[in-house]
C-alpha cells in the first residue's frame, strides 16, 4: 500500500471512504495486508488510465489500417480497369490496322462507309467508345456510333491539345488526351487513301463506369462501418470520463490531504493495539527522515524509535488495552534516520474497527522548531535578567498594574530595599513607600521628552547624584532606571570656573588679533616691495645672461686671433725664433687655449640657465663614448703617471644626446685626473642598473670636506685648498654643467668624498626615457628662479595665514 494519508485505517469509516477496507483484504484477514494497486480484472484506476488511451488508439488505427486497405483495393482496381482499357483499346486498334493493311495490300479501292458499316456490324468497339473518320485535313466524315451533328467537324475541336494526335509516333501508342472537356484515352490509324485517319476515343468516364460503382458502394460500407465505430468510442469516451472524474476527485482529495501534512510538518498513525501493528502516512516517514514503505510496520521496529527517557509503547499499550485512557496527548522525542533527534507532539483517540479490534489512531506533529524556540526564549530572558542585574543604573519595571516585574541589586542598594520587598508581584506604591528618600531633587524640563516621560536629578543622602528617568512601555507598564551623574555634576561646576577664564582668553586673543592684522598689512607693505626688488633682479639676471653670451662671443673673435697667430709662431712657418720668445709663445696658445675654454663653458653655463639649451635625442652607444673619453684623457694621466681603470660592457646602447653625454664622461675624467696626484689611481665602471645606465667615477685624490659638498656644483664654485686650486686651473663650472646636463637628461647626479680618500662621482641616466627638449630648471639655478621660490614660499605663507 501507499504510505499516505489517504490509505489510512481509522476504525470508523475513513478506510470505507477511501473503499479499501474490507474490498482488499488479503487470503490471511488481516486489515493491514492490502494494496491499492490495480486488480486482476483490470478494474483499477491504472488499468482504466490505460484502456482509455489504448483503446481509442486501437480503434482508431483499425479505422485507418481498414481505410488504407480499402483505399489501397481501389486504387488497385482502377489501375486494372485503366490497363484494361488500355488493351482494349489497343486491340481494337491492332485490329483496325490490320485491316486497313490488308485492304491496301489487296490493291482494292477503299470505300470509307462499306468499311464503317462492317466495323458496327463486328460490334469490336467498346462500350462508350468513340470513332471518328476524318480526312486529310482532320474533317470528320463519318463517326460511330453515328453522330450527324459531329460530321463536317474538325476532330481537333475535340481535344484540348491537337498536338497529341499530330505526333510522329501517335498512331503507334494509346495517347491520354483532353477530349470534350474530359480525359479520354485515344488511338489513331492512317487510310490508306486521301491521308486521312481513323481516330478512337474512350472517354474515361465510359471505361471507369464499373469502377466507380464498386467504389462507391465500398465507401459507403466503410463509411458506416466507422460511424459505428466512432458512435461507440464516444460512448466509451463518455463514460471513461466520468471515471476519471471522480478518479480526479478522489486524487485531488488524497494531494491536498498529503500537501496539508507536509506542510503542516504532521502525521497520521494507526496503532493495532491487538496485532501489535502500526500504520503510518507518507508525511510520518517524511518527519523522521526515512523511506516511504507499503503496508504496517511492526511494533517491534518502532518502539526503538522512542528515546529511552521519554517513556515506552508497551506501558501505553497495557493502558489502553486495560481501558485506563480514552485519549493521548504527549509530547515525546523519537530518533531520525540520521540518528538526530526531534521532538513530536502525538495526539490520539481509542476507537474500536469494523472487525471489533481496538485502534488508537491520531496525528504525530513535529514540534522541534516549537522547544528550539521556549529554548532561546528561555535563554533570553535568562540573558536579559543578567543584564539588568550587572548594569551600573538602578533599574525598576512594573507591569500595567503597577506591580514590580524585575528590580536589579543596584536598585535596592542605592534606595535601601531588601530582596523581598521588590518580589515579583508587589505593588510598586509599597515599594516606593520603602525606599530611602533623596535630599534634593530637580525636574528636569520636559520639552524634549515624549508623553508620559519624566527625568528628574535626585541628591541621595551619601551624596551621589542620581538622573532617574521615567518611561511607559508598549503595555502599559512603567520602567525607571537611574544614572548616577555624580562626576557630571562635579564637571558642571568646573566648567562654570572654565567659562570665567575663558571670557578672560578670548578678550586676549581679540587683542593678539588686532596687533595681528596690523602685522598682516606691514606684510602685505614689505611683499609689495619684495615685488618690486624681485622683478629687479630678474631683470638684472637676464641682464647678466645677455652680457655672458655677448661678451662670450666678443672675446671668442681676438682669441681665435691670438691662436692663431701663436700656433703659427710655435711651429715657425715664418722662420725661427728665439728660445725665450718660443717660451712666451708657448704660454700665450696655453693661456689663450684655457680662456677659450673657460669662455665656452660660461656661454653653455649661460645658455642652460636661460633655458635655450636643446637636446638632440638619438640612439648612442655608451660605451663607445667612454672609451672615446677615457683615450682623450689618457695622455694627460700618462703625463701624471695616473694609472687609469676603465670597466665598461662590450655594448650598451641607450637614447640621449651624444654630445652632451660625452662631455658630462670627459668632464668627470678630466676633474678625476686633475685632483689626483702623481702616481694615483682613476677607475670608471659603467653598467646597466636596470631601465638606467649607472657610470661611477672614483679617484685616490686629497678629498672634499663635507661641508664642501653642498657648494659643489654650484656655478664658479671651487672647492679644496689654495695650493690644489693653484695647480687644477679652472673657472668652476665642469662640475655645474655637467650636473646640469644629467638633470635635464632626468638623470640623478650623486658625489661621496672623505678627506684622504678620494671622491666618488656616481650618475645614473635613463636608457629609454626620452630626455627633454629643452632645458628645464636644474639645481644651479639662477637668482631670478630663487627669488620666484622665495616668492612662492612668502605666498603660500599667506595663503596659510588667511585661512587660520
Amino acid at each position: 500500500m501507499r504510505a499516505d494519508a489517504s490509505s489510512a485505517p481509522n476504525g470508523e469509516g475513513v478506510l470505507e471512504w477511501l473503499g479499501f477496507l474490507g474490498r482488499d483484504r488479503k487470503a490471511t484477514g488481516s486489515p493491514w495486508q492490502f494494496d491499492d494497486g490495480p486488480e486482476d480484472d483490470g478494474s483499477g484506476p491504472g488499468d482504466l488510465f490505460l484502456s482509455r488511451r489504448v483503446i481509442p488508439a486501437l480503434v482508431l488505427l483499425f479505422l485507418v489500417t481498414l481505410a488504407a486497405s480499402r483505399l489501397a483495393l481501389t486504387l488497385g482496381d482502377r489501375s486494372s480497369y485503366v490497363e484494361g482499357a488500355h488493351k482494349d483499346l489497343a486491340t481494337v486498334t491492332a485490329l483496325l490496322t490490320t485491316s486497313l493493311k490488308l485492304v491496301e495490300a489487296s490493291g482494292a479501292s477503299f470505300d470509307r462507309e462499306p468499311f464503317v458499316e462492317q466495323l458496327a456490324a463486328s460490334g469490336i468497339l467498346p462500350a462508350g467508345a468513340l470513332l471518328f473518320v476524318t480526312d486529310r485535313d482532320g474533317i470528320v466524315v463519318a463517326t460511330l456510333p453515328v453522330q450527324a451533328d459531329l460530321v463536317g467537324r474538325s476532330i481537333y475541336g475535340f481535344v484540348s491539345d491537337p498536338r497529341e494526335l499530330l505526333g510522329v509516333d501517335a498512331a503507334d501508342q494509346i495517347l491520354n488526351v483532353g477530349f470534350r472537356g474530359g480525359k479520354a484515352i485515344a488511338a489513331t490509324a492512317d487510310l490508306p487513301v486521301d491521308g486521312g485517319k481513323i481516330s478512337l476515343f474512350w472517354p474515361e468516364a465510359d471505361y471507369l463506369a464499373d469502377w466507380r460503382q464498386k467504389t462507391a458502394i465500398s465507401v459507403s460500407l466503410f463509411v458506416l462501418t466507422g460511424a459505428i465505430l466512432l458512435l461507440v468510442l464516444k460512448a466509451y469516451f463518455r463514460q471513461s470520463r466520468r471515471a476519471e472524474d471522480y478518479s480526479g476527485l478522489f486524487n485531488e482529495a488524497h494531494q491536498r490531504i498529503d500537501v496539508a501534512l507536509s506542510r503542516g510538518k504532521c502525521g497520521l498513525w494507526d496503532w493495532d493495539i491487538g496485532r501489535g501493528q502500526m500504520y503510518w502516512s507518507r508525511s510520518m516517514y517524511e518527519i523522521l527522515g526515512m523511506e516511504a514503505i507499503d503496508g504496517v510496520m511492526a511494533f517491534a521496529d518502532v518502539a526503538p524509535l522512542l528515546h529511552p527517557d521519554d517513556g515506552g509503547l508497551f506501558h501505553l499499550a497495557r493502558r489502553v488495552a486495560a481501558g485506563e485512557i480514552e485519549h493521548f496527548d504527549q509530547v515525546f522525542r523519537m530518533r531520525r534516520a540520521d540518528g538526530s533527534y526531534i521532538w513530536i507532539r502525538g495526539r490520539a483517540n481509542v476507537t474500536r474497527g469494523t472487525d471489533g479490534e481496538v485502534h488508537l489512531i491520531g496525528i504525530a506533529a513535529d514540534v522541534s522548531e516549537q522547544k528550539e524556540l521556549v529554548r532561546r526564549t528561555d535563554e533570553a530572558n535568562h540573558r536579559l535578567k543578567n543584564t539588568i542585574e550587572n548594569i551600573s543604573e538602578t533599574f525598576l519595571l512594573c507591569d500595567h498594574e503597577r506591580r514590580v516585574v524585575v528590580c536589579n541589586s543596584i536598585h535596592r542598594k542605592t534606595f535601601g530595599l531588601e530582596e523581598a520587598d521588590v518580589a515579583a508581584g508587589t505593588p510598586v506604591d509599597k515599594v516606593l513607600r520603602k525606599a530611602r528618600r533623596p535630599i534634593r531633587q530637580i525636574t528636569l524640563d520636559g520639552d524634549e521628552q515624549g508623553g508620559g516621560q519624566s527625568a528628574v536629578e535626585a541628591q541621595m543622602p551619601d551624596g551621589r547624584w542620581l538622573l532617574i528617568s521615567t518611561r511607559p512601555t508598549a503595555d502599559g507598564g512603567t520602567v525607571w532606571v537611574g544614572t548616577d551623574i555624580t562626576q557630571i555634576k562635579h564637571h558642571k561646576t568646573l566648567t562654570k570656573d572654565s567659562r570665567q577664564k575663558l571670557l578672560a582668553t578670548i578678550a586676549k586673543l581679540e587683542a593678539a588679533t588686532t596687533d595681528a592684522e596690523r602685522k598682516a598689512d606691514q606684510l602685505s607693505e614689505l611683499n609689495l616691495r619684495y615685488i618690486v626688488e624681485k622683478e629687479r633682479a630678474e631683470s638684472a639676471s637676464r641682464a647678466k645672461t645677455t652680457f655672458l653670451a655677448n661678451m662670450s662671443h666678443e672675446l671668442r673673435t681676438p682669441l681665435n686671433a691670438i691662436l692663431g697667430f701663436s700656433d703659427i709662431m710655435r711651429q715657425r712657418t715664418f722662420g725661427a725664433i728665439g728660445d725665450k720668445y718660443a717660451e712666451y709663445v708657448d704660454d700665450i696658445h696655453t693661456s689663450g687655449t684655457h680662456l677659450l675654454t673657460m669662455i665656452d663653458d660660461v656661454l653653455k653655463m649661460a645658455t642652460i640657465e636661460s633655458g635655450r639649451l636643446e637636446l638632440f635625442s638619438e640612439e648612442v652607444e655608451l660605451s663607445e663614448i667612454v672609451r672615446e673619453s677615457a683615450a682623450m684623457i689618457e695622455p694627460l694621466a700618462k703625463k701624471k703617471n695616473i694609472a687609469l681603470s676603465i670597466e665598461t660592457p662590450e655594448t650598451l646602447t641607450m637614447v640621449s644626446d651624444r654630445r652632451a653625454t660625452s662631455q658630462v664622461v670627459l668632464s668627470l675624467l678630466s676633474n678625476a685626473v686633475k685632483f689626483t696626484p702623481d702616481g694615483g689611481t682613476v677607475r670608471l665602471r659603467l653598467r646597466q642598473v636596470g631601465p638606467s645606465a649607472a657610470l661611477t667615477v672614483a679617484d685616490d685624490g686629497p678629498g672634499i670636506p663635507q661641508p664642501a659638498l653642498a657648494e659643489l656644483g654650484l656655478p664658479f664654485s671651487q672647492v679644496g685648498n689654495a695650493l690644489v686650486r693653484s695647480n687644477c686651473h679652472g673657472a668652476g663650472l665642469g662640475i655645474a654643467i655637467a650636473k646640469a646636463l644629467i638633470n635635464l637628461h632626468g638623470g640623478r647626479f650623486r658625489i661621496g668624498s672623505k678627506v684622504g680618500d678620494g671622491t666618488i662621482v656616481s650618475l645614473r641616466l635613463p636608457m629609454t626615457a626620452e630626455p627633454e627638449a629643452r632645458g628645464g630648471e636644474t639645481s644651479t639655478a639662477t637668482p631670478a628662479t630663487r627669488v620666484a621660490r622665495t616668492q612662492r614660499r612668502v605666498r603660500k605663507a599667506e595663503g596659510a595665514r588667511a585661512a587660520a
